[in-house]
């Protein structure tokens, strides 16, 4: 099993509590989600407790969260039970010109979560059963660039023909060690290798977060 970030509870507080510091990444990714057309199926792969922050730019109508950490996901149910954004939540509303009934509507769109790892195989949901495939933070944890494109190509076996994907992973400003490094080379021939037609891959600089220097955007579409 791949180890994540943080504790699941500290890492809910430490990032997704308060109003977010802009310098992040954060504005950039919602405006690349936002661009997305709407979708009937979108499945969060490594989705962690936080699916329902990405829900917020983007419109879709059924979420399914998969994640290996059970805590998590126990964290999401909860949370979308509330229908109430917390401080970051809010941010992002209204970064998104979205409102908290809006936000309501997103927390119903939980449909199910499942506990798998993202990073191991392929995912158990059926091939071509996504109409939009999203990872934030996931493929980061990789530890070499073929872990990253095997891990690629196991996830978008679940984007149908014509789906979309789009993600972000941060660089580390002292990366751990065994991790991948993240470069555009290594995102174009993950997507060659999955029929992927590249729409957009960027590299954000972040200047409001000490422990990261940059953030890798991008969106695409299966062909």
């Amino acid at each position: 099993m791949n180890s994540t970030v943080a504790e699941a509870s500290r890492y809910w507080d430490r990032y997704y509590n308060q109003a977010f510091v802009p310098g992040q990444g954060l504005e950039e990714i919602l405006d690349t989600l936002q661009a997305l057309p709407p979708v009937r199926t979108w499945l969060d792969a490594g989705a962690g407790s936080e699916s329902l922050l990405w829900s917020i730019p983007l419109r879709a109508e059924r979420l399914v969260a998969v994640d290996i950490d059970a805590d998590r996901l126990a964290l999401l149910r909860a949370y979308a039970a509330t229908g109430r954004p917390r401080p970051a939540y809010q941010t992002v509303l209204d970064l998104c010109a979205r409102s908290q009934r809006d936000f309501a509507v997103r927390c119903q769109s939980l449909a199910a979560t499942v506990r798998a790892d993202c990073l191991t195989g392929p995912l158990p949901v059926a091939d071509n059963s996504a109409d939009l495939l999203t990872q934030v933070g996931l493929l980061g944890l990789t530890s070499t660039p073929a872990a990253f494109t095997t891990a690629w190509k196991h996830l978008h076996r679940a984007v149908a023909p014509g789906g979309w994907c789009a993600g972000a992973n941060w660089v580390a400003a002292d990366p751990a060690p065994g991790r991948v490094l993240l470069t555009a080379s290594l995102y174009q021939r993950a997507c060659t290798a999955s029929g992927i037609t590249p729409h957009l891959l960027t590299r954000v600089p972040i200047s409001g977060d000490p422990d990261f220097t940059a953030v890798w955007i991008y969106a695409g579409r299966a062909s």
